[in-house]
């Protein structure tokens, strides 16, 4: 296991941070593309996906354990490391849930470094401020499921309203605006999944558009899905009708725990 990534250590007290921090990751040559680059994770979100792959950063009872640490200990390491950086992605957890998110970016840009946003799309003010003060130069956006409520709710649970799926498209809409590269993302599992729903995200989306196995090593609860297979994603993928290349296949997505 490595030892890079500084986790919540529980009882280590309140402390002072613009976003309640819950990991750090301090290299990563995977999470921007052509970027070597940093990743925080911020505590805390608006979803509970059934595959969730990251639930010490989700659940309440899970985070109310540890504290998050103070980003001061990040920065001091960012400054001090720059030099071995591209960029840091901010990731979680929903960081658009956090309104001292644009300052946390800012003390990132200051140190002359590019800003990665991973982001589940149900906060398109907070994303579009960004988008216009240009506090971000890359976007991804993971999209669930087909923007059908029933089916967004399956994966997401109880806590999704018709609210939420209404700022997802707005978010989608930004992104289709933007004049930074930007990408969606969709975590493909049986039975929430199928070819249909596979082409109709393809019609939908015009930036590049990543399909993903779920990764079934920890999951946020246990659940009756079945993971694609390579192969048939890869079928699924050639069957669509011609989408000038903007469907991508991507290895399944790595736990925090995984990466420390």
């Amino acid at each position: 296991m490595r030892n890079d990534v500084e986790q919540t250590k529980p009882g280590a007290g309140d402390v002072s941070s613009l976003l309640p921090l819950g990991g750090f990751l301090k290299q990563s040559l995977n999470d921007y593309p052509g970027r070597i680059s940093a990743v925080v994770y911020t505590r805390g979100c608006n979803f509970r996906c059934v595959y969730c792959h990251n639930p010490e950063l989700v659940l309440p009872n899970l985070l109310s354990r540890s504290a998050p640490f103070a980003d001061e200990d990040v920065f001091a390491w960012l400054s001090s490391n720059k030099a071995l950086l591209d960029a840091v992605v901010i990731t979680g957890g929903e960081p658009t849930r956090h309104r001292l998110l644009p300052e946390f970016i800012r003390k990132i840009k200051a140190l002359g470094m590019e800003v990665k946003l991973d982001t589940n799309g149900t906060n398109p003010r907070m994303l579009e401020m960004l988008l216009i003060e240009e506090l971000v130069d890359y976007v991804a956006m993971d999209i669930k499921a087909p923007l059908d409520y029933r089916k967004y709710a399956m994966i997401c649970g109880q806590l999704f309203t018709e609210t939420m799926l209404d700022d997802i498209r707005r978010s989608l809409e930004l992104l289709h605006r933007a004049v930074i590269p930007c990408e969606v993302r969709t975590t493909l599992l049986k039975p929430y999944h199928d070819r249909e729903d596979i082409a109709g995200l393809a019609r939908l989306i015009r930036i590049p558009f990543f399909l993903q196995r779920y990764n079934p090593e920890r999951t946020l609860q246990a659940f009756p899905g079945k993971a694609f297979t390579q192969e048939e994603i890869l079928r699924a993928v050639e069957s669509l009708e011609p989408n000038d290349g903007n469907v991508r296949i991507r290895s399944s997505p790595v736990t925090l725990s995984a990466k420390r």
